[in-house]
């Protein structure tokens, strides 16, 4: 079969079950999931600790930095900032998967050093060929609300979207009553002071 057809196909299939949040930020820059150095953290860590906790070899860590991977020697520092903490993370966690020094080279060439980035943040996209911030549903509530709606559509699962139905009942109607109750209570105090 042709690869460009399958392709296709696989972007359409993978369309039509991702939500389409994904596929519409607007912020998905992955600038934003860069760690900065702002203070100094009242416990800082140590490379060692860091290096142990992820299961990366010291060796691997002071080659990282001798290939200019790092941005700060893991030999020499004795503590590191959440910059170079977030660094260090972001960079063994991609050596430990099994880059090697031309796979690094590939996935890294479009972001700017140093390396430091909330693994939790961001993405690497490979059909695009490139990092994504990942979206934040506390930023687009009302659109990851609807891609929820879409999928219990498709689903089938109308006893979930009558309970949402029911609930959103719930809510305009508290709603409601809370705001006529200011009403009531200037309509009460006015009465009260005629008298």
């Amino acid at each position: 079969m042709d690869p460009i057809i399958e392709s296709t196909q696989f972007q359409t299939a993978l369309d039509a079950t991702v939500p389409a949040l994904l596929f519409q930020l607007q912020d998905d820059n992955p600038q934003t999931a860069r760690v900065a150095a702002a203070q100094q953290l009242l416990l800082p860590s140590t490379p060692q600790a860091i290096c142990d906790e992820i299961g990366l070899n010291s060796w691997a860590a002071i080659k990282l930095y001798e290939d200019g991977w790092l941005s700060f020697s893991p030999e020499t520092a004795l503590h590191i900032d959440e910059s170079q903490e977030a660094e260090l993370r972001f960079i063994g966690a991609l050596v430990l998967t099994g880059c090697d020094r031309a796979m690094l080279a590939r996935l890294l060439a479009d972001l700017p050093k140093p390396y430091a980035y909330d693994l939790k943040r961001l993405y690497y996209d490979w059909m695009a060929h490139r990092w994504r911030a990942l979206p934040d549903p506390r930023a687009h509530p009302e659109a990851a609300f609807t891609d929820w709606l879409e999928v219990l559509v498709r689903a089938g699962d109308a006893g979930s979207l009558g309970g949402i139905a029911e609930l959103a009942r719930d809510a305009l109607t508290r709603l409601t009553s809370q705001s006529s109750q200011p009403e009531l209570a200037a309509h009460t105090w006015s009465a009260s002071t005629s008298s």
